[in-house]
């Protein structure tokens, strides 16, 4: 499904206008792979948007202790007023990190997971 040429947070905004920020996040929570998307800003403070990352790196790395009973982690989401935000780890231990506007339709999460799954 994966484009060539095309890196996962272009291929991630070009699926949906309504995708704000894609990064692949390395175990420690760094981003190392995406950012916002071009022309908006981010709703949090660069600091405080950091720390979210490292957070969800957390999150994703105490989910892990349950997988032996509960299976592994297909995603996590995260509904908030102004903001939905999705975390999907992937086999390399990293984790993509997507938000989006909150009316993004959870019907088309097959498909982001999908893409996530061709790029790593």
């Amino acid at each position: 499904m994966r484009e060539a040429g095309k890196d996962l947070p272009s291929l991630l905004f070009g699926f949906d206008t309504r995708i704000r920020y894609v990064a692949v996040l390395d175990a420690l929570g760094k981003t190392v792979e995406g950012g916002m998307r071009p022309g908006l800003s981010s709703l949090e403070p660069k600091d405080e948007a950091e720390r979210v990352d490292v957070q969800v790196a957390l999150i994703r790395g105490m989910m892990e202790g349950a997988s032996a009973y509960l299976g592994e982690t297909n995603y996590v989401i995260v509904n908030r007023r102004k903001i939905m935000m999705m975390a999907l780890p992937r086999k390399d231990k990293k984790t993509v990190l997507i938000t989006t506007e909150p009316d993004f339709p959870l019907e088309r999460m097959p498909a982001i997971i999908e893409m996530v799954r061709s790029a790593g």
